[in-house]
């Protein structure tokens, strides 16, 4: 028996145009701006590429080197809005929290922090804690003196700068920086 594409198709766009969808929707292309192809959550191919993004790289090598289609990580881009186009080039604006480690009143927090720099700045405060650690010289610590880390929730973490109490958290059993770091779907 031969099919009959035509009515089929027919059948589709009737289907659609009854359910509230415009016909191109029926004919099963989503409208670019009500575009549903963005998944909800990253996976590690996607945080990758947008870390090489971040790097300076383009879109189209990003996402070669994390071995995903260009076009899902643009869509990815575009869903979230975490990229930008200017010009020819993509601008990419992460601003994504993060789970990260901190170090404050004598202890070591694990916190969600409220996007890129606040979690950079924990980041960079426990590698120059863990110089300071292995040389003993407090000058790793003087930029981080009266710095904070601030967390989704609003609170405000003080970095830890005495150095008795950084030596004692470094004597603790806690996971290492990169095992604790993650970026945190905000939806």
């Amino acid at each position: 028996m031969k099919r009959n594409y035509r009515a089929e198709y027919q059948r589709r766009i009737t289907r659609g145009l009854a359910r509230g969808l415009t016909r191109t929707q029926a004919r099963g292309h989503a409208s670019s701006s009500k575009s549903t192809a963005a998944p909800s959550k990253a996976d590690p191919p996607l945080n990758a590429a947008i870390l090489e993004m971040n790097r300076g790289r383009s879109l189209t090598a990003a996402a070669k080197s994390s071995h995903i289609s260009p076009e899902r990580l643009r869509r990815f881009l575009v869903g979230h809005r975490l990229a930008r186009r200017k010009d020819q080039r993509w601008v990419t604006s992460d601003t994504r929290p993060r789970r990260v480690p901190v170090m404050s009143g004598g202890r070591v927090h694990v916190v969600i922090a409220d996007g890129f720099v606040p979690a950079h700045l924990a980041g960079a405060h426990h590698h120059a804690v863990g110089e300071f650690v292995r040389t003993n010289d407090l000058s790793f610590l003087k930029p981080f003196e009266g710095k904070s880390v601030r967390t989704v929730s609003g609170r405000k973490y003080l970095l830890e700068t005495d150095p008795n109490a950084l030596h004692r958290i470094a004597s603790m059993d806690s996971p290492p920086f990169h095992e604790i770091y993650e970026i945190v779907s905000p939806t």
